[in-house]
């Protein structure tokens, strides 16, 4: 090799080193530049950001309070206009509108429908006790009447008869099973404590309250079986002026639910005290109207037909205490006088025929041809309870007949159905007839009575 191209390979060995090593340098440098220029523009991009996000937040947080400025002065603005409306309304001439305004008004009213005037049931039931109690002839069928009648006011009731500092149980309702008439007839309580009782005796006059109201009330409640009422109501039973007997109820609800059942009881007691009053009177009563007949132009005499026999009806028995009203209670202490006939001056007797008493023929109800379908639904209905009880009870049935207690076997069936009776035939209907007592009979006892045990 000559010495010129070991020369010419010599350089080119040597210069490609130097570039390696010059494109080693220049990678190193290029490297450490981006190391160093890396954190600087991260740094700046989170500076940014920064100053971005405080920006946002000013210009939200001006807006909002624009915002809020604008709407209030929008508020009282509106408030103002609204203000001057009104006042401008209400202050302003309407004369010339008051002839348009009547007969608006006058329109409006005679175009207004009748409101439909509605019976009292509470009415009604009084105007039903009092019937029935103006038909009693003893005060034993008085009481009973009150008692079978207020059943459907109150959940318990005990009839007392005061005697002295004591009230005695004559006749009870909705009591249990086990109060028999010798259970109720046995109970006494005194009138020396702090009784709902004590007060009525006391007083004379109805009261009623929360079962708490007087602070031994507590001990009526332990004698007539256990049982803490809600609410209490007393009333007396005047007989000639004096306090004969109480009537002591107890519901399981308060007055504010039931706001008429005292006054309801105080008419009822009322009425009954009256009609005892005016038991010996009603004889005087008959022979004034028999001479007044005698007076009067003799009728055509028509024979009548035969009277059917009407059975006694139910004894008051309300689901639990069998009534048994004899003897009467003492409610008057002494017999009453016979009432005397008044003396007729000797210049009004002049002229004046006494007539004998005479025995009125007994009067024949007259149905009405438009209540015979009434009639007749009656006693389809009281036989339709009454073989409904016969259906589901036939062993009890059997053995009532057996032993003459079918009253006894069968109460709760019997007087469930007798209320669901009075409740669906109409009042004056089943206040004037016998027909669920009659088919009880027919059907239970066979057309015996004396099965039913009564």
């Amino acid at each position: 090799m000559s010495f010129a191209d070991y020369l010419r390979d010599r350089i080119s060995s040597d210069y490609k080193n130097l570039m390696i090593q010059k494109l080693e340098e220049i990678r190193q440098q290029t490297e450490e530049l981006r190391n160093s220029l890396t954190p600087s523009l991260n740094q700046n991009h989170e500076t940014l950001r920064d100053i971005m996000r405080n920006e946002f937040s000013s210009i939200q947080a001006l807006l909002e309070k624009e915002l809020d400025s604008s709407q209030g002065r929008m508020t009282g603005y509106l408030n103002t206009l609204i203000e001057n409306h009104i006042s401008g309304w209400y202050h302003s001439d309407v004369s010339q509108f008051e002839q348009q305004l009547e007969v608006l008004l006058s329109d409006i009213v005679s175009n207004l429908p009748v409101p439909v005037k509605k019976k009292s049931s509470d009415l009604e039931s009084l105007s039903d006790l009092m019937r029935k109690i103006d038909q009693q002839n003893t005060q034993s069928e008085i009481l009973n009447s009150l008692l079978m009648h207020i059943a459907g006011w109150v959940d318990r009731a005990v009839l007392f008869v005061v005697k002295g500092d004591q009230a005695a149980g004559w006749a009870a309702l909705g009591l249990a099973r086990e109060w028999d008439t010798n259970r109720v007839r046995s109970l006494k309580l005194t009138l020396n404590k702090q009784t709902i009782l004590t007060e009525v005796a006391k007083t004379g006059e109805i009261e009623f309250g929360t079962a708490d109201k007087y602070p031994d009330n507590g001990e009526i409640y332990l004698a007539v079986g256990n049982k803490f009422p809600r609410s209490v109501v007393a009333c007396p039973i005047h007989v000639r002026g004096k306090i004969a007997g109480i009537l002591y109820c107890d519901l399981d609800q308060d007055f504010s639910e039931k706001p008429d059942v005292p006054e309801l009881l105080y008419l009822a007691t009322r009425a009954a005290g009256l009609a005892i009053d005016l038991l010996p009177i009603r004889p005087k009563v008959a022979i004034s109207a028999k001479e007044t007949v005698q007076t009067a132009p003799p009728p055509v005499q028509v024979t009548p037909p035969p009277i059917p026999t009407v059975p006694p009806p139910l004894p008051a028995v309300i689901e639990t205490v069998s009534q048994v009203l004899e003897p009467e209670p003492e409610l008057v202490q002494e017999e009453l006088p016979e009432p005397e006939l008044e003396q007729v001056p000797e210049e009004e007797a002049e002229g004046t025929v006494m007539m004998p008493p005479v025995t009125a023929a007994p009067v024949i109800p007259v149905i009405p041809e438009e209540e015979h379908k009434l009639h007749d639904d009656a006693k389809r209905f009281a036989r339709l309870l009454i073989s409904e009880i016969k259906l589901y009870n036939e062993a009890q049935v059997a053995a009532g007949r057996e032993h003459r207690d079918l009253y006894d076997r069968l109460r709760d069936d019997i007087e469930r159905s007798r209320r669901m009776y009075t409740d669906r035939v109409p009042v004056h209907i089943h206040s004037a007839t016998n027909y669920f007592y009659e088919e009880l009979v027919r059907t239970l006892a066979n057309g015996d009575p004396t099965l039913l045990g009564m």
